[in-house]
């Protein structure tokens, strides 16, 4: 995953550090990044709660399907600017 802005490397993990309010800063250009809302981000959460209704009774099943979806989407997720989401 690189900045859209300068083409920098961004780690996948930090993805996990995105939300509404607080977008991800670029350590090497400053931009402002969020996650495109795109198919892939309904993709993730249809597995998301689709897994909470068929591991609601095995917790263990259910703690490992959040982490496997979590890790799925922290490295294929698309950065773009901040001031280009939709409001």
């Amino acid at each position: 995953m690189h900045c859209p802005k300068c083409k920098n490397p961004i780690s996948p993990l930090k993805v996990w550090l995105i939300t509404r309010w607080s977008p991800l800063r670029c350590d090497h250009c400053g931009a402002s990044l969020t996650r495109s809302i795109d198919r892939q981000f309904f993709i993730m959460a249809v597995l998301m709660f689709a897994g909470i209704f068929l591991f609601i009774q095995t917790p263990l099943f259910l703690v490992v399907w959040i982490i496997v979806v979590m890790l799925i989407d922290a490295y294929t997720v698309q950065l773009v600017l901040d001031q280009e989401r939709p409001q």
